[in-house]
Protein backbone atom coordinates (compact mmCIF):
# COMPACT_ATOMS: atom_id res chain seq x y z
CA UNK A 1 0.00 0.00 0.00
CA UNK A 2 1.11 3.49 -1.15
CA UNK A 3 0.86 6.68 1.49
CA UNK A 4 -1.32 9.43 -0.06
CA UNK A 5 -1.31 12.93 -0.20
CA UNK A 6 2.56 14.06 -0.31
CA UNK A 7 3.13 13.49 -3.83
CA UNK A 8 0.26 15.36 -5.65
CA UNK A 9 0.49 18.87 -3.18
CA UNK A 10 4.22 18.92 -4.17
CA UNK A 11 3.33 20.26 -7.75
CA UNK A 12 2.75 24.13 -6.87
CA UNK A 13 3.81 24.72 -3.45
CA UNK A 14 7.19 24.19 -4.17
CA UNK A 15 7.08 26.88 -6.85
CA UNK A 16 6.04 29.24 -3.74
CA UNK A 17 7.99 31.40 -1.15
CA UNK A 18 5.26 33.56 0.63
CA UNK A 19 7.36 36.87 2.05
CA UNK A 20 5.53 40.09 0.88
CA UNK A 21 2.64 41.49 3.15
CA UNK A 22 0.95 42.18 0.03
CA UNK A 23 -0.29 39.19 -1.07
CA UNK A 24 0.44 37.97 -4.27
CA UNK A 25 -0.41 34.94 -6.22
CA UNK A 26 2.25 33.87 -9.48
CA UNK A 27 0.77 32.30 -12.47
CA UNK A 28 2.07 28.72 -11.60
CA UNK A 29 -0.12 28.82 -8.71
CA UNK A 30 -3.41 30.47 -10.20
CA UNK A 31 -3.12 28.83 -13.64
CA UNK A 32 -5.80 26.01 -14.37
CA UNK A 33 -3.52 22.46 -12.15
CA UNK A 34 -5.37 19.25 -13.33
CA UNK A 35 -1.99 16.92 -13.67
CA UNK A 36 -2.37 13.07 -13.34
CA UNK A 37 -0.79 11.82 -10.03
CA UNK A 38 0.51 8.42 -10.16
CA UNK A 39 0.93 6.82 -6.75
CA UNK A 40 2.31 3.30 -6.19
CA UNK A 41 4.73 0.31 -7.09
CA UNK A 42 4.31 -2.91 -9.51
CA UNK A 43 4.78 -5.52 -6.66
CA UNK A 44 6.91 -8.58 -7.26
CA UNK A 45 6.27 -11.61 -5.23
CA UNK A 46 2.79 -12.12 -3.20
CA UNK A 47 1.92 -8.97 -2.60
CA UNK A 48 -0.98 -7.41 -4.60
CA UNK A 49 -0.10 -4.10 -6.98
CA UNK A 50 -1.81 -0.94 -6.30
CA UNK A 51 -1.97 2.35 -7.98
CA UNK A 52 -3.77 5.20 -7.22
CA UNK A 53 -4.46 7.81 -9.98
CA UNK A 54 -5.50 11.79 -8.48
CA UNK A 55 -5.73 14.84 -10.31
CA UNK A 56 -3.28 17.72 -9.05
CA UNK A 57 -4.61 20.97 -7.47
CA UNK A 58 -3.92 24.72 -7.31
CA UNK A 59 -2.88 26.24 -3.50
CA UNK A 60 -5.61 26.89 -1.27
CA UNK A 61 -8.54 24.62 -3.51
CA UNK A 62 -10.43 23.52 -0.46
CA UNK A 63 -11.23 20.27 -1.90
CA UNK A 64 -7.48 18.71 -2.21
CA UNK A 65 -8.78 14.95 -3.33
CA UNK A 66 -9.48 14.42 -6.84
CA UNK A 67 -9.40 10.78 -8.11
CA UNK A 68 -9.20 9.37 -11.74
CA UNK A 69 -12.55 7.70 -12.17
CA UNK A 70 -12.76 4.53 -15.30
CA UNK A 71 -8.99 4.16 -16.40
CA UNK A 72 -7.65 1.48 -18.26
CA UNK A 73 -4.18 0.66 -15.71
CA UNK A 74 -2.16 -2.15 -17.07
CA UNK A 75 1.27 -3.71 -16.32
CA UNK A 76 3.21 -4.93 -19.27
CA UNK A 77 6.77 -6.66 -19.35
CA UNK A 78 9.30 -6.22 -21.48
CA UNK A 79 8.22 -8.58 -23.70
CA UNK A 80 4.76 -7.61 -24.10
CA UNK A 81 3.25 -9.61 -21.20
CA UNK A 82 -0.05 -7.41 -20.32
CA UNK A 83 -1.54 -7.75 -16.47
CA UNK A 84 -4.99 -5.86 -16.08
CA UNK A 85 -5.49 -3.56 -13.07
CA UNK A 86 -9.03 -3.19 -11.85
CA UNK A 87 -10.70 -0.30 -10.25
CA UNK A 88 -11.84 -0.89 -6.45
CA UNK A 89 -12.41 2.62 -5.00
CA UNK A 90 -12.19 6.35 -5.34
CA UNK A 91 -9.15 6.57 -7.84
CA UNK A 92 -7.68 3.02 -6.84
CA UNK A 93 -6.81 0.22 -9.08
CA UNK A 94 -5.34 -3.39 -7.68
CA UNK A 95 -4.74 -6.62 -8.92
CA UNK A 96 -3.90 -9.61 -7.07
CA UNK A 97 -0.59 -10.97 -6.98
CA UNK A 98 1.15 -10.99 -9.81
CA UNK A 99 3.74 -13.44 -9.40
CA UNK A 100 6.44 -11.07 -12.10
CA UNK A 101 9.69 -12.65 -13.23
CA UNK A 102 12.79 -10.97 -11.60
CA UNK A 103 14.53 -10.90 -14.18
CA UNK A 104 12.07 -9.12 -16.44
CA UNK A 105 11.60 -4.96 -16.91
CA UNK A 106 7.74 -3.95 -15.99
CA UNK A 107 6.26 -0.59 -16.71
CA UNK A 108 2.62 1.24 -16.53
CA UNK A 109 0.34 1.93 -18.91
CA UNK A 110 -2.78 4.07 -18.36
CA UNK A 111 -5.80 5.24 -20.79
CA UNK A 112 -8.16 7.69 -19.17
CA UNK A 113 -11.69 7.92 -19.73
CA UNK A 114 -11.38 10.50 -21.56
CA UNK A 115 -9.07 9.03 -24.05
CA UNK A 116 -5.51 10.26 -22.87
CA UNK A 117 -2.93 7.66 -22.41
CA UNK A 118 0.10 7.62 -19.94
CA UNK A 119 3.28 5.56 -19.27
CA UNK A 120 6.26 4.95 -17.21
CA UNK A 121 9.48 3.57 -18.26
CA UNK A 122 10.81 0.09 -18.08
CA UNK A 123 12.11 -0.56 -14.40
CA UNK A 124 14.28 -3.37 -13.39
CA UNK A 125 12.65 -5.84 -10.34
CA UNK A 126 14.58 -4.62 -7.52
CA UNK A 127 14.93 -7.34 -4.43
CA UNK A 128 14.27 -6.24 -1.61
CA UNK A 129 16.52 -7.60 1.57
CA UNK A 130 13.95 -8.08 4.64
CA UNK A 131 13.83 -5.77 7.56
CA UNK A 132 16.28 -7.15 10.36
CA UNK A 133 14.03 -5.55 13.05
CA UNK A 134 11.54 -3.05 13.71
CA UNK A 135 12.18 -1.81 17.14
CA UNK A 136 11.32 1.03 19.61
CA UNK A 137 12.75 3.38 22.29
CA UNK A 138 10.93 5.21 25.23
CA UNK A 139 11.60 8.30 25.79
CA UNK A 140 10.58 11.08 28.16
CA UNK A 141 8.38 12.41 25.34
CA UNK A 142 6.78 8.83 24.05
CA UNK A 143 7.94 6.71 21.69
CA UNK A 144 10.58 6.54 18.89
CA UNK A 145 10.51 3.87 15.89
CA UNK A 146 13.43 2.36 13.95
CA UNK A 147 14.73 -0.07 11.42
CA UNK A 148 17.63 -2.40 10.54
CA UNK A 149 18.33 -3.73 7.02
CA UNK A 150 21.48 -5.45 5.53
CA UNK A 151 21.84 -6.75 2.14
CA UNK A 152 24.41 -9.52 2.05
CA UNK A 153 24.87 -9.18 -1.95
CA UNK A 154 25.56 -5.93 -1.10
CA UNK A 155 23.42 -4.68 -4.32
CA UNK A 156 20.80 -2.65 -2.66
CA UNK A 157 22.17 0.54 -1.46
CA UNK A 158 18.82 2.83 -1.75
CA UNK A 159 16.09 2.66 0.44
CA UNK A 160 12.64 3.78 1.22
CA UNK A 161 10.14 3.08 3.69
CA UNK A 162 6.26 4.05 4.43
CA UNK A 163 3.93 2.59 6.88
CA UNK A 164 0.26 2.16 8.58
CA UNK A 165 -0.68 2.39 11.89
CA UNK A 166 -3.26 1.18 13.60
CA UNK A 167 -5.04 1.60 17.00
CA UNK A 168 -7.49 0.91 18.96
CA UNK A 169 -9.92 3.61 19.76
CA UNK A 170 -13.04 3.63 22.30
CA UNK A 171 -15.70 6.07 22.68
CA UNK A 172 -16.33 7.76 26.42
CA UNK A 173 -19.63 6.74 25.96
CA UNK A 174 -21.57 3.92 25.22
CA UNK A 175 -24.88 2.79 23.07
CA UNK A 176 -26.47 0.04 23.27
CA UNK A 177 -29.97 1.42 21.74
CA UNK A 178 -30.42 2.79 18.43
CA UNK A 179 -33.44 4.79 17.00
CA UNK A 180 -35.26 3.38 13.86
CA UNK A 181 -37.76 6.45 12.38
CA UNK A 182 -41.37 5.81 11.38
CA UNK A 183 -42.21 4.04 8.69
CA UNK A 184 -40.09 1.71 9.44
CA UNK A 185 -41.82 0.82 12.35
CA UNK A 186 -45.46 1.81 12.66
CA UNK A 187 -44.00 4.86 15.03
CA UNK A 188 -40.60 6.02 15.95
CA UNK A 189 -38.90 3.56 18.71
CA UNK A 190 -35.75 2.96 20.49
CA UNK A 191 -34.40 -0.62 20.10
CA UNK A 192 -31.76 -2.22 21.43
CA UNK A 193 -28.64 -2.86 19.29
CA UNK A 194 -27.43 -6.29 17.95
CA UNK A 195 -23.50 -7.14 18.93
CA UNK A 196 -22.61 -6.38 15.39
CA UNK A 197 -24.21 -2.93 15.45
CA UNK A 198 -22.46 -1.64 18.62
CA UNK A 199 -20.04 1.19 17.68
CA UNK A 200 -17.96 2.05 20.63
CA UNK A 201 -15.31 0.05 19.69
CA UNK A 202 -13.37 0.91 16.57
CA UNK A 203 -10.33 0.26 14.68
CA UNK A 204 -8.17 3.56 12.90
CA UNK A 205 -5.74 3.41 10.50
CA UNK A 206 -3.37 5.96 9.11
CA UNK A 207 -0.75 5.84 6.89
CA UNK A 208 1.73 7.54 6.50
CA UNK A 209 2.22 11.19 5.05
CA UNK A 210 6.39 11.90 4.81
CA UNK A 211 9.13 10.45 2.69
CA UNK A 212 11.49 8.05 4.52
CA UNK A 213 14.69 7.43 3.13
CA UNK A 214 18.61 6.29 3.28
CA UNK A 215 21.33 4.87 1.61
CA UNK A 216 24.15 3.21 2.61
CA UNK A 217 26.00 3.85 -1.12
CA UNK A 218 28.96 5.47 0.98
CA UNK A 219 29.00 2.60 3.09
CA UNK A 220 31.77 -0.17 2.77
CA UNK A 221 28.87 -2.59 3.64
CA UNK A 222 25.03 -2.38 2.38
CA UNK A 223 23.56 -1.98 6.41
CA UNK A 224 21.07 0.50 7.63
CA UNK A 225 21.43 0.75 11.17
CA UNK A 226 18.31 2.60 13.27
CA UNK A 227 16.82 4.03 10.51
CA UNK A 228 14.06 6.40 12.24
CA UNK A 229 10.81 5.63 11.34
CA UNK A 230 8.36 7.68 13.22
CA UNK A 231 7.43 9.12 16.98
CA UNK A 232 4.36 9.35 18.57
CA UNK A 233 3.91 11.56 21.48
CA UNK A 234 3.06 9.82 24.83
CA UNK A 235 -0.20 11.86 25.19
CA UNK A 236 -1.36 10.22 21.81
CA UNK A 237 -4.40 8.42 21.66
CA UNK A 238 -2.43 5.95 19.68
CA UNK A 239 -1.12 4.31 22.56
CA UNK A 240 -4.40 4.68 25.25
CA UNK A 241 -5.15 0.92 24.74
CA UNK A 242 -3.40 -1.07 21.75
CA UNK A 243 -1.28 -0.51 19.00
CA UNK A 244 0.02 -1.29 15.88
CA UNK A 245 2.45 -0.65 13.63
CA UNK A 246 3.84 -2.17 9.67
CA UNK A 247 6.53 -1.26 7.87
CA UNK A 248 7.11 -1.19 4.64
CA UNK A 249 10.50 -1.12 2.93
CA UNK A 250 10.91 -0.67 -0.68
CA UNK A 251 14.36 -1.27 -2.47
CA UNK A 252 14.87 2.05 -5.13
CA UNK A 253 17.57 2.19 -8.24
CA UNK A 254 19.52 4.80 -7.83
CA UNK A 255 17.26 7.57 -10.19
CA UNK A 256 14.31 6.33 -8.16
CA UNK A 257 15.95 7.37 -5.27
CA UNK A 258 17.06 10.70 -6.35
CA UNK A 259 13.52 11.50 -7.21
CA UNK A 260 12.15 10.85 -3.57
CA UNK A 261 15.05 12.76 -2.55
CA UNK A 262 13.93 15.87 -4.44
CA UNK A 263 10.20 15.51 -3.70
CA UNK A 264 11.39 15.12 0.15
CA UNK A 265 13.26 18.41 0.09
CA UNK A 266 10.45 19.90 -1.86
CA UNK A 267 7.87 18.77 0.69
CA UNK A 268 9.34 19.16 4.04
CA UNK A 269 12.28 21.11 3.98
CA UNK A 270 10.52 24.59 2.83
CA UNK A 271 9.51 27.49 5.11
CA UNK A 272 12.19 30.04 5.01
CA UNK A 273 14.98 31.39 2.74
CA UNK A 274 17.38 29.44 4.79
CA UNK A 275 15.73 25.95 3.46
CA UNK A 276 16.54 24.17 0.43
CA UNK A 277 14.71 26.34 -2.74
CA UNK A 278 12.56 24.60 -4.73
CA UNK A 279 13.41 21.97 -7.63
CA UNK A 280 11.91 21.11 -11.00
CA UNK A 281 10.60 16.95 -10.22
CA UNK A 282 10.87 15.00 -12.86
CA UNK A 283 9.20 11.73 -12.15
CA UNK A 284 9.55 8.25 -15.18
CA UNK A 285 6.04 8.70 -16.38
CA UNK A 286 5.08 10.44 -19.61
CA UNK A 287 1.88 11.60 -21.33
CA UNK A 288 2.02 9.68 -24.77
CA UNK A 289 -0.81 11.47 -26.11
CA UNK A 290 0.99 14.79 -25.49
CA UNK A 291 4.73 15.01 -24.43
CA UNK A 292 4.23 18.54 -23.13
CA UNK A 293 1.99 17.63 -20.61
CA UNK A 294 3.13 17.57 -17.17
CA UNK A 295 2.79 13.43 -15.43
CA UNK A 296 4.31 13.26 -11.31
CA UNK A 297 4.97 10.66 -9.68
CA UNK A 298 7.63 7.79 -9.68
CA UNK A 299 6.49 4.29 -10.91
CA UNK A 300 9.37 1.39 -8.89
CA UNK A 301 8.75 -2.59 -9.65
CA UNK A 302 10.16 -4.65 -7.29
CA UNK A 303 9.31 -7.01 -3.84
CA UNK A 304 8.37 -5.55 -0.24
CA UNK A 305 9.47 -6.29 2.73
CA UNK A 306 7.25 -6.19 5.57
CA UNK A 307 7.32 -6.11 9.62
CA UNK A 308 4.69 -5.83 12.21
CA UNK A 309 4.48 -5.06 16.02
CA UNK A 310 2.30 -4.27 18.39
CA UNK A 311 2.31 -2.64 21.58
CA UNK A 312 -0.03 -2.72 24.75
CA UNK A 313 -0.87 -0.04 27.02
CA UNK A 314 0.74 -1.83 29.81
CA UNK A 315 4.05 -2.39 28.25
CA UNK A 316 4.55 1.77 28.48
CA UNK A 317 4.97 4.17 31.08
CA UNK A 318 2.01 5.33 33.35
CA UNK A 319 2.11 8.73 31.03
CA UNK A 320 -1.04 10.69 31.76
CA UNK A 321 -4.28 9.19 30.20
CA UNK A 322 -6.80 11.88 28.95
CA UNK A 323 -9.37 10.39 27.02
CA UNK A 324 -12.35 13.15 25.37
CA UNK A 325 -14.44 14.48 28.19
CA UNK A 326 -18.23 13.38 27.43
CA UNK A 327 -21.16 13.71 29.36
CA UNK A 328 -24.58 12.17 28.83
CA UNK A 329 -27.75 14.35 28.58
CA UNK A 330 -31.40 13.59 27.74
CA UNK A 331 -33.88 15.15 25.34
CA UNK A 332 -37.83 15.10 26.62
CA UNK A 333 -41.16 15.27 24.97
CA UNK A 334 -44.81 15.19 25.31
CA UNK A 335 -46.58 14.15 21.92
CA UNK A 336 -45.08 10.00 21.29
CA UNK A 337 -44.59 10.84 17.95
CA UNK A 338 -42.76 14.10 18.00
CA UNK A 339 -39.33 13.16 18.60
CA UNK A 340 -36.83 16.04 18.98
CA UNK A 341 -35.18 16.73 15.44
CA UNK A 342 -31.61 15.97 17.58
CA UNK A 343 -32.62 12.43 17.75
CA UNK A 344 -33.75 11.64 14.13
CA UNK A 345 -30.64 13.68 12.40
CA UNK A 346 -28.31 11.61 14.78
CA UNK A 347 -26.93 14.67 16.66
CA UNK A 348 -27.62 12.90 19.62
CA UNK A 349 -27.51 8.68 20.00
CA UNK A 350 -29.38 7.11 22.32
CA UNK A 351 -27.63 5.82 25.54
CA UNK A 352 -31.06 3.81 27.07
CA UNK A 353 -34.46 3.63 25.98
CA UNK A 354 -37.60 5.80 25.88
CA UNK A 355 -39.10 6.34 29.41
CA UNK A 356 -42.92 7.69 29.87
CA UNK A 357 -43.28 10.18 32.54
CA UNK A 358 -46.53 11.49 33.11
CA UNK A 359 -47.04 15.50 33.46
CA UNK A 360 -49.79 16.42 36.08
CA UNK A 361 -50.24 19.56 35.12
CA UNK A 362 -50.97 19.01 31.72
CA UNK A 363 -52.78 15.43 32.93
CA UNK A 364 -50.47 14.02 29.68
CA UNK A 365 -47.72 11.36 29.20
CA UNK A 366 -43.90 12.89 28.59
CA UNK A 367 -41.58 11.03 26.61
CA UNK A 368 -37.60 11.05 27.74
CA UNK A 369 -34.30 9.55 26.15
CA UNK A 370 -30.96 9.39 27.84
CA UNK A 371 -28.71 10.50 24.77
CA UNK A 372 -24.95 11.63 24.05
CA UNK A 373 -23.26 13.85 21.43
CA UNK A 374 -22.76 11.94 18.51
CA UNK A 375 -18.90 11.73 18.13
CA UNK A 376 -18.36 10.73 22.05
CA UNK A 377 -20.92 7.65 21.30
CA UNK A 378 -20.27 6.72 17.89
CA UNK A 379 -16.74 5.63 17.16
CA UNK A 380 -16.96 6.04 13.68
CA UNK A 381 -16.81 9.42 13.04
CA UNK A 382 -13.82 9.11 14.51
CA UNK A 383 -10.98 9.36 11.70
CA UNK A 384 -13.03 7.05 9.94
CA UNK A 385 -12.81 4.21 12.30
CA UNK A 386 -13.95 0.62 11.51
CA UNK A 387 -15.76 -1.76 14.06
CA UNK A 388 -14.72 -4.61 11.94
CA UNK A 389 -11.43 -5.97 13.82
CA UNK A 390 -8.64 -6.18 11.29
CA UNK A 391 -8.02 -9.84 10.46
CA UNK A 392 -3.74 -9.17 11.54
CA UNK A 393 -5.27 -7.51 14.58
CA UNK A 394 -4.12 -9.99 17.66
Amino acid sequence: MEPRGYIYVMTVSAMMLAACKKPYSPPAVTAPNNYLVVEGIIAAGQDSTVITLTRSVNIGQKNTHHPEWGATVTVQSDQGVSYSLTQTDSGRYASAPLNLDNNRKYKLLIRTADGRTYESDFEPVMVTPPIDTLRYDVTADGLSFFTNAHDPANKTHFYRWDYTETYLFLTPLVSLYKYIPYPFYFANRVISRKPSELIHTCYVSLNSTTVILNSSAKLREDVINDNPITQISSSSEKIYYRYSIIVRQYALTQKAYEFWTLLKKNTEQLGTIFDAQPSGIVGNLHCASDPKEPVIGYISAGTISKKRIFIDRTELPAWPFDPPQCKPTGLGWKKKENVPAELADSVFIPLGPIMTGYDPIAKDSTYSVPVGYYDCVNCRYHLNGKTQKPDFWK
